[in-house]
């Protein structure tokens, strides 16, 4: 027979071993307790009989023989119900005291009294009639004092109900640990139990291909909340990378699919109609363009996806921003000039951020250089870096036409380009590349009405200027500069 799940989940397991551990501690205590009542209250009868012993034979050695039984008779007529006293002669004939001579023992002795003894003294026949069990136990000291034998005895039924209310207690208090350690482990793991089913139902349904799926958080920050939250972030970059594999694929169908018509066309052409040889030297080189222009694509979709696995934090140091925006406005500024724009920078000194230097400045100069390209002359290109709560946001601000708000979200997708950038050239991949570059270094891109024209904020973490950054390398950044504003260098990539 199969245990329901509450009784074999974690939470009942600890809890039964929990309560193993208390019902341990528990049985100590009350052992503990139990060996020291038993000690105390025997030292106390121990004590009230040995006080009677001294009086007894301070009394014989001062009085003899009459004052030792004028004492017996006095502590018999006197004493508590509980106390017996037995006084005889040498021969054992009885001289005083409330029980039989049957009970006399020498020394210190426990042992509990038949009931023929019993019903032979009144004395012993009352302190049976207060007892449940109808029982005397006597704990007696007994002595030889000339001719005479003198014993005083007590009652310790007592001490025996004691020790029967202790064991009664360690009993029941062990075996109500035990029954409220399983109820209360029970009732605790119901409601992990219950998270743990809807956190597995949830992950039946992602293995289902439901990556929109999300683990339950109740709020209480324990951790299976972390686990959870951990887990939904996990389920949240799968989501945007399945749906981004999926636009890819019908981007890459749909994109790729003219230029290899294209390319289908020319050749076919050339194989009917091409009579000399320089007919045929230009449908190769076209077909070769077209196939650059192919590869090209793939080149870019596969950096994009190398960065976006973090492959490239391995290059990662301390880079002074504020440097880099001013070597990409050296580099950019005549190119500007000579596409009839203006490129103004204002950028505020000693931004220090962590990161790829080469990827950062592909990202820079990506943006920079669309804004020369769609922004229509004259135009004013603004390139602004400025503190905002331990981030750095930089502004490629621009007056141009801009972009639709409802198209500002689609422009970071793959080989998607707005309908007025199909006719330049390009792939539609230079703002997914950006996109991913910055999404590798913790930061957030956005495209935001410039009122007019069109705004791309970069924000990217700032870390503390204890170390020193890294130096810039002028000769990597200046290659990246188109020779003229209608050239398109493969390395920059578009972002339509």
């Amino acid at each position: 027979m199969r245990l329901p799940d509450q009784f074999r989940s974690t939470s009942f397991r600890l809890g039964t071993i929990y309560a193993g551990l208390f019902l341990v501690s528990v049985m100590a205590i009350l052992g503990t307790t139990y060996v020291a009542a038993t000690a105390e209250v025997a030292g106390i009868v121990r004590l009230s009989v040995a006080e009677d012993m001294d009086a007894f034979g301070e009394a014989f050695r001062t009085g003899g023989g009459d004052a030792l039984k004028a004492l017996v008779e006095n502590r018999v007529n006197g004493g508590a119900d509980d106390h017996f006293y037995l006084l005889t002669d040498a021969a054992g004939a009885p001289i005083a005291g409330n029980v039989p001579p049957s009970v006399w023992r020498s020394g210190w002795s426990e042992w509990k009294v038949d009931g023929a003894t019993v019903a032979t003294s009144p004395a012993l026949k009352a302190a049976a009639a207060k007892n449940s069990d109808r029982e005397v136990r006597l704990f007696a000291s007994g002595e030889t004092m000339g001719p005479f034998h003198i014993l005083a005895a007590r009652n310790s039924h007592v001490l025996d109900e004691t020790q029967e209310i202790i064991l009664a207690g360690l009993l029941w208090g062990s075996l109500l640990t035990t029954l409220l350690a399983l109820v209360g482990g029970y009732v605790v793991s119901i409601g992990p139990t219950r998270r743990v089913d809807a956190i597995a139902a949830a992950m039946r349904l992602v293995s289902d291909g439901r990556f929109d799926q999300r683990l339950p958080v109740t709020g209480r920050r324990d951790e299976l909340d972390r686990l959870s939250s951990d887990i939904n972030g996990m389920l949240s970059r799968i989501e945007t990378l399945m749906s981004s594999l999926k636009q890819v694929s019908t981007d890459i169908a749909h994109d790729l699919r003219t230029p290899l018509a294209r390319m289908r066309q020319r050749l076919e052409g050339a194989q009917r109609e091409a009579a000399e040889p320089e007919d045929l030297r230009e449908a190769i080189e076209g077909a070769v363009l077209e196939t650059d222009s192919i590869i090209e694509t793939f080149n870019a979709l596969l950096r994009i996806a190398q960065i976006e696995a973090g492959a490239r934090k391995a290059k990662f140091r301390r880079i002074d921003l504020s440097e880099l925006l001013r070597e990409i406005h050296e580099v950019f500024e005549t190119v500007a000039e000579e596409a009839g724009h203006r490129l103004i920078m204002d950028v505020a000194p000693g931004q220090i951020i962590e990161g790829d230097r080469d990827l950062l400045q592909q990202l820079l100069a990506n943006l920079v250089e669309n804004a020369i390209t769609h922004v229509p002359p004259p135009g004013s290109i603004r390139l602004v870096a400025r503190r905002e709560r331990g981030f750095v946001a930089v502004d490629i601000a621009d007056d141009g036409p801009g972009v639709p708000e409802e198209e500002r979200e689609r422009i970071f997708r793959r080989l998607y380009r707005l309908d007025r950038s199909r006719t330049t050239p390009g792939n539609g991949l230079g703002l997914a590349l950006a996109a991913a570059i910055v999404d590798l270094h913790g930061g957030t891109i956005r495209a935001l009405d410039g009122r007019p024209g069109l705004t791309m904020r970069v924000s990217l973490p700032l870390v503390d200027r204890a170390e020193p950054a890294t130096s810039s390398r002028r000769v990597g950044l200046t290659a990246l500069a188109p020779p003229h504003p209608g050239s398109a260098d493969p390395r920059l990539l578009r972002g339509d």
